[in-house]
């Protein structure tokens, strides 16, 4: 029985939504990308950043809220800039 109600626990906790965090790697393969990019995110150059960094749309928001939570990035005129040594 108790077997029974820890798996029954189990699952009733993986339905529930996990709380998504941006990877280092994921932080520093967006940085890259969008530095490569002359440090800015436009509609022009989204996708082919993402494929650089090699994200999916469905986890960039993720990595991009972590960059600008950290202070690595900015919303300038509705494009995101990079800010670091090589992105002033």
């Amino acid at each position: 029985m108790i077997r029974t109600l820890t798996l029954a626990a189990a699952f009733g906790l993986a339905a529930l939504p996990a709380l998504a965090q941006a990877t280092d790697e994921q932080k520093a393969a967006l940085a890259a990308a969008i530095e490569a990019a002359n440090c800015r995110v436009t509609a022009e150059n989204n996708a082919e950043i993402l494929a650089a960094a090699g994200l999916a749309e469905a986890n960039a928001a993720t990595v991009v809220q972590a960059l600008l939570e950290a202070g690595q990035a900015v919303i300038e005129n509705g494009e995101l800039v990079l800010k670091s040594a090589a992105c002033p």
